[in-house]
């Protein structure tokens, strides 16, 4: 429990969700560059006239400048100003940009430096608002990435059991916390996955659809073990709009 006086001054954060706080005020979620995501009051934002300038500053992903101050987990939001970028998203992108943020929401620690983060998360939202199509391998990527930086990586170049190299041409049972191998396990649960599908997902260079498809079954996978039994909702509204 935080006990002592947190001042986080002009700090680079985009937010990643609002909701509404008793009659006039947001809570807003903020990812903050060397903070990690952080809670905050927006106090008097919801009426209707004096509260607008900031209400457009406090929508997902808007880069902000923010100041908060506090004593306990909820901070109060002194000031925001917006900063740049500014991301024009919408359609799939829109609703994949949102299935980052909930990731994020349920992932990311509190007051920790998620710089590497938070720059892959503004490179992604770029990505997506200029190709409109491409959106699965970006999506690959920052999953991959964001579960080594909370250290849940995956192993994807050499075979656990043999520590022989990955070969492309052959097929491997994945066990999470272990790794891929030829070798089929007795006791764990595992995922049958290609050689040049975990090959490709080391390099970020997808070959085909199958590894990519692949690649995604893996990743789905492996983020279900931390983010526990609720289930995405940017998933399940993705599925019902585009699927």
């Amino acid at each position: 429990m935080i006990t002592s006086r947190i001042n986080l001054e002009q700090q680079h954060s985009v937010v990643l969700h609002t909701y509404p706080y008793r009659n006039s005020s947001l809570i807003v979620h903020f990812f903050l560059k060397h903070h990690g995501k952080i809670s905050a009051i927006a106090k008097g934002v919801n009426q209707k006239k004096s509260g607008y300038q900031q209400r457009v500053l406090l929508q997902p992903f808007q880069t902000n400048s923010v100041s908060l101050t506090g004593k306990h987990a909820l901070l109060i939001l002194k000031s925001v100003e917006a900063s740049e970028p500014h991301w024009s998203l919408s359609g799939k992108a829109l609703y994949c940009a949102y299935y980052l943020n909930e990731l994020l929401l349920r992932l990311l620690p509190t007051h920790s430096d998620c710089s590497d983060i938070f720059l892959l998360y503004n490179k992604i939202l770029t990505i997506l608002a200029t190709d409109l199509e491409h959106f699965e391998a970006p999506l690959r990527f920052f999953e991959l990435k964001l579960l080594a930086f909370l250290g849940y990586g995956l192993t994807l170049d050499y075979d656990c059991e043999s520590d022989l190299p990955i070969h492309q041409d052959k097929h491997y049972y994945y066990v999470l916390n272990l790794g891929a191998s030829e070798k089929k396990p007795i006791h764990h649960p595992y995922l049958i996955i290609s050689g040049q599908s975990l090959l490709d997902l080391e390099h970020y260079q997808f070959s085909n659809q199958k590894s990519l498809q692949q690649s995604k079954q893996l990743l789905k996978w492996a983020l279900a073990e931390h983010l526990g039994h609720q289930p995405l909702k940017s998933r399940e509204i993705f599925k019902q709009l585009f699927l």
